[in-house]
């Protein structure tokens, strides 16, 4: 098997401490370490910490689990399914961590236009994915045709976002079953 790049396994790295630990808490100094590389080769292939951090939200959004799908399933039940995968992840960590492009958001977007702008990408292409799960609900009767399709995809990752912070406050699943119940049960039945 080839071996990693430097760049590969600085982002790698990257993107599982400032999951862990948020953008403020990681240096570029720790992350190197946990890396196992020299501090200065990171500069070789960064600009900055901002230009990782940007990099880091493009590779958590591209590889994440709402990219997943399972054959057999309706269009809501595959949205429901995506979901609860990214749920049981969340509870797996003991209701640490959250999505990391939301709390990227959160932490860095009123600070660094580059990160703004990658969380922004990378939102918007995750709320395209649940407005055509949506619409494909919608045209196998699932869903009402009546219900406006792209605003209900941004209000459901906007729900879920919400409901990550809520989380990760309250260490319990209540805000997941409310989601739940209010997204699957009440709203896309």
């Amino acid at each position: 098997m080839p071996r990693a790049s430097v760049r590969e396994v600085i982002v790698e790295t990257a993107v599982q401490e400032i999951h862990k630990y948020g953008y403020a808490a990681c240096s570029v100094d720790t992350i190197t370490k946990a890396a196992g590389v020299p501090k200065g080769s990171f500069y070789n292939h960064f600009k900055s910490k901002e230009d990782l951090g940007a990099e880091v939200v493009r590779r958590y959004a591209t590889e994440s689990e709402w990219h997943r799908s399972t054959p057999g399933l309706s269009p809501v039940e595959q949205l429901r399914a995506r979901f609860t995968t990214m749920a049981d992840l969340l509870a797996g960590n003991d209701f640490t961590r959250g999505c990391l492009i939301g709390n990227m958001a959160a932490e860095r977007a009123d600070h660094s236009d580059i990160i703004r702008t990658q969380v922004a990408i990378s939102l918007g292409t995750w709320s395209d994915s649940i407005v055509q799960a949506i619409k494909e609900a919608q045209a196998a009767g699932e869903v009402g045709a009546d219900l406006d399709a792209d605003r209900l995809g941004r209000f459901v990752l906007n729900a879920w976002e919400g409901t990550l912070l809520r989380v990760k406050a309250d260490k319990n699943t209540q805000p997941l079953d409310d989601f739940f119940t209010v997204v699957f049960d009440t709203i896309l039945r």
